[in-house]
C-alpha cells in the first residue's frame, strides 16, 4: 500500500505526464462520480473489490485519468466523502 507521502510525491509528477502513466499493479486514480452520490460510492465499492481480488493496493479517486497538468488533472472529491483525499488534493494543486 502506497503512504500518503508517496501518493503526494506522485500527484507533483502530474506536471509532466497523465495519472495514467502512474499506475501500476497496486495503484490506480480514478475520478470522483459526480452524477450522484449513489453511483460514485458504488464505483468505488467497484474498485474496492477489484483491488482486494488483485491482492491490495491503493486506488486515489479525485484524479482524471488523461489530463496533463496538476491544475487540470485533480479534480478532487467532496470533503464529506474523504476527508484526507479532499485535502492532499487541495494541498498539491496549492504547490502547483
Amino acid at each position: 500500500m502506497r503512504t500518503t507521502a508517496d501518493i503526494e510525491s506522485l500527484l507533483t509528477e502530474l506536471d509532466h505526464c497523465v495519472a495514467d502513466d502512474l499506475e501500476d499493479q497496486d495503484l490506480d486514480f480514478k475520478k470522483w462520480g459526480t452524477r450522484n452520490r449513489k453511483s460514485a460510492v458504488k464505483s468505488l465499492v467497484e474498485m474496492a473489490v477489484c483491488m482486494a481480488n488483485g491482492g491490495g493496493g491503493t486506488v486515489v479517486f479525485g484524479i482524471a485519468g488523461r489530463l496533463k497538468g496538476r491544475k487540470q488533472a485533480i479534480l478532487g472529491v467532496p470533503y464529506e466523502i474523504d476527508p484526507q483525499c479532499a485535502f492532499l488534493c487541495s494541498r498539491a494543486l496549492k504547490r502547483a
